[in-house]
């Protein structure tokens, strides 16, 4: 009889429901051969690859990874001989084909001595075409000894014949009671609504909190999304082009403007139906945007926003991406 052996996720926050899914499978001693992790921007892809890396070369009784183990501390030390960590150097297409054909010569080598050899693609979504169907190639027939781990903001930048040959597992916020705790251990002097806001704006994405915290993108969140919300209703666009000159040159706090607009939309939208709550970082700019506008406006932002949210996971162009965003608020607005 098969003992059973439990997943153990110690230092990966949250993602209840991707924890339960692998676990199922790990528990059970069907560890995927090959794993697509995709989410935002600092929501622990990269973290939680490691950590099922780590599982899969464990050598340790019971729960994975135990830990302390050979093959554990060597994992942690970044110098295990069956872990292989490999991409681009971040850009959109810059993770070559050149590379995946190495990994696919990698793969048919034996563990050296692990029980498999785990291979993680970081940033998977900036892979070629090329590099894609090269990799494809290993993935429909993979070696029973090899483990692929790719991490990538959306699945969809994936071609579907690499998608239908993994277990995409998604992974995103946090909640509130289980974040607060970490930030306040990194960010010890920031103040706990402080904190309780950025998570807000950055959808309870622990990395992107982090971020935009200690370099200011927070800071600099707060004071646009409001002015960006109020220039969304007026009368001319000239407001809006202005505030949004050069944010197509800063990914982090496009980002977190576009969660801070989601709340300010939702609290107007609440407003306007005659609820008394307000989540936003601004509800003054929502009670105004409620006076302005109409329940059917406020419900198109909103749901307009959500679907520019989800433009942003598919590695639009920035500058096409700003455009996009002007003219369909707007449009929204009835403007």
């Amino acid at each position: 009889v098969r003992e059973a052996v439990r997943m153990r996720f110690e230092g990966f926050a949250g993602n209840e429901a991707a924890k339960r899914q692998l676990a199922a499978d790990i528990d059970a001693g069907r560890f995927p051969h090959a794993l697509v992790l995709e989410g935002p921007q600092g929501s622990g892809r990269r973290t939680l690859a490691r950590l099922l890396a780590k599982a899969a070369v464990c050598q340790g009784a019971g729960d994975k990874p135990c830990g302390v183990c050979p093959g554990c501390v060597k994992a942690a030390a970044g110098g295990h001989p069956d872990i292989i960590e490999v991409g681009g150097d971040g850009s959109a297409r810059s993770f070559h084909i050149d590379a995946v054909r190495a990994v696919r010569e990698d793969a048919y080598v034996l563990p050296n001595e692990a029980p498999r050899r785990a291979i993680l693609l970081i940033g998977a979504h900036n892979m070629t075409e090329q590099a894609q169907n090269a990799l494809l190639k290993i993935l429909e027939e993979p070696p029973s000894h090899v483990v692929f781990l790719l991490t990538c903001d959306n699945r969809a930048q994936l071609l579907p014949t690499v998608q239908s040959r993994s277990v995409c597992i998604p992974l995103g916020g946090v909640p509130e009671e289980e974040a607060l705790p970490l930030l306040r251990q990194r960010l010890p002097d920031a103040g706990e609504e402080e904190l309780k806001r950025a998570l807000i704006v950055f959808g309870g994405v622990i990395g992107q909190v982090l971020h935009g915290m200690e370099e200011g993108t927070f800071r600099r969140v707060l004071e646009l999304a409001p002015a960006l919300a109020a220039a969304v209703a007026a009368p001319d666009e000239i407001e809006l082009l202005r505030l949004t000159a050069g944010l197509d040159k800063d990914k982090e706090a496009l980002d977190g403007v576009l969660g801070a607009l989601r709340w300010i939309f939702r609290d107007a939208l609440a407003a306007r139906c005659g609820a008394d709550s307000r989540l936003s970082t601004s509800p003054e700019t929502a009670d105004k945007l409620a006076r302005a506008l109409t329940r059917a406006q406020l419900m198109a932002l909103l749901e307009t926003v959500e679907g520019l949210e989800q433009a942003r996971l598919r590695n639009m162009n920035a500058t096409l991406f700003v455009t996009l965003f002007c003219a369909r608020l707007r449009a929204a607005a009835g403007r």
